[in-house]
């Protein structure tokens, strides 16, 4: 294993998880903050990642071209339920099952968008790349449709508000997300 590349792999993996932790923070969830992607650091993950390590794109799409598929991302959707993988079943016919995904790992989901775009973009990141970046992979996920509205609401909060208001409105529950969640009905989610 390249050194160099697995200390590079190492501060990038923190970096993105210190602005998870500060936008979860502001969301109302720091433990969660804390805890994001601690996976990423198993050896699982961290070997085949820091050997497919190249700075400006997730090592698991790395991996991803250079194998056909990432053991790393292969552990982490299973261990880390802000992921719409770890929330999708698939029935006798093996067509996808997609279940609500509970809120507060949709919020993280959002933070993990701003977060990856962040690191990965550096300075020409802007508050459109998250919704941009959901669209342009959109067609290959599967979502339950509340929980693709509630993503696209604060998506486009993001875009046209800027981080911290979307982090507001996330604390806040502003979006009537089923039961027991939210103060207020409504929210533009087309």
């Amino acid at each position: 294993m390249n050194v160099s590349f697995a200390w590079r792999h190492f501060k990038t993996v923190s970096k993105h998880k210190w602005i998870v932790f500060l936008l979860m923070r502001k969301c109302g969830y720091p433990v969660q903050g804390v805890a994001h992607d601690l996976s990423k650091f198993s050896i699982a993950e961290f070997l085949p990642s820091a050997r497919f390590f190249q700075g400006d794109r997730s090592p698991i799409e790395a991996e991803k071209d250079a194998v056909g598929y990432s053991t790393a991302w292969m552990h982490h959707k299973g261990h880390n339920p802000h992921h719409w993988e770890y929330w999708v079943d698939f029935g006798e016919n093996g067509e996808p099952i997609p279940a609500r995904i509970p809120y507060k790992y949709v919020v993280e989901m959002m933070c993990d968008y701003v977060a990856a775009g962040m690191v990965y973009s550096k300075e020409s990141w802007t508050p459109e790349e998250p919704l941009r970046y959901f669209d342009k992979v959109r067609d290959g996920r599967h979502f339950h449709p509340e929980t693709e509205r509630l993503i696209r609401v604060y998506l486009k909060e993001i875009a046209k508000s800027g981080v911290d208001r979307a982090c507001e409105l996330a604390k806040n529950k502003f979006y009537n997300y089923g039961n027991n969640y939210g103060r207020y009905n409504g929210g533009d989610a087309e």
